[in-house]
């Protein structure tokens, strides 16, 4: 179950999962693309095919695709029929009935390149790492925030100075779990020094309702560095 516990947990850990699994999708079909290019060009026949049909597609995100239908003949003597997404130019200089020129390769001549293809795997094999490199950080910042959140709360919950503070302000938050808008409560404390202190705490609707500005409770903090402290929660 999500809590505010362990919320930043989850939010950090799912975003750095997301965002592997994009490095290791774009990185895949970087590397299929590469060594399928490279096999092509090593040893691929070129050949002359017969446009069947053009074809225009226009997705639902409102972006043209050029589709062009053809057949062949491989090397055994087989008809091989395929298609391919080419770029504007390259689909206008087409005409049906007329030839169009292709690489393929003589083992598995249904894998082939036709002459101005649409390149939009090598697109999708750069933004995809490029979109999950920005994930996994932002995923892998927020998991490891959220690890040194917790070992500091443990730290100040076994060995850290007690003050008592006092809530000034309670009000609903930005973030929602389970659907339910989780509340922020602000609290100021003095530390041994006499020097005023204010953080601030998650807490569920639940916990936030027995809780009002003014109302007092227990804080702790590190008395060697007393920027970092946390509301306990409990009544002073």
């Amino acid at each position: 179950m999500i809590t505010n516990s362990n919320f930043w947990f989850w939010f950090g850990g799912l975003w750095l999962a997301i965002g592997l699994l994009f490095v290791g999708v774009g990185g895949g079909i970087g590397i299929y693309g590469s060594r399928l290019d490279t096999e092509l060009d090593a040893a691929g026949v070129r050949t002359q095919g017969v446009v069947l049909s053009k074809e225009i597609s226009a997705p639902s995100d409102g972006s043209e695709s050029y589709v062009v239908t053809f057949r062949f003949g491989d090397s055994r003597g087989d008809t091989i029929r395929g298609s391919a997404r080419l770029d504007p130019d390259a689909w206008d200089a087409l005409v049906e009935r007329g030839p169009i020129e292709l690489v393929y390769l003589v083992e598995r001549p249904q894998t082939y390149r036709v002459a101005g293809q649409d390149d939009s795997a090598a697109v999708l094999a750069f933004v995809f790492p490029l979109l999950g490199g920005v994930l996994a950080v932002v995923g892998g910042f927020v998991l490891v925030n959220a690890l040194r959140t917790r070992r500091l709360a443990r730290e100040l919950g076994a060995r850290g100075a007690v003050a008592v503070g006092s809530v000034t302000e309670l009000a609903p938050g930005r973030v929602r779990i389970n659907g339910v808008t989780q509340w922020v409560l602000r609290y100021r404390f003095q530390d041994a020094s006499g020097r005023a202190r204010e953080g601030k705490c998650a807490l569920s609707p639940d916990e936030a309702a027995s809780w009002k500005p003014g109302a007092r409770g227990r804080v702790r903090y590190d008395a060697r560095n007393p920027r970092a402290h946390l509301w306990t929660g409990e009544r002073a």
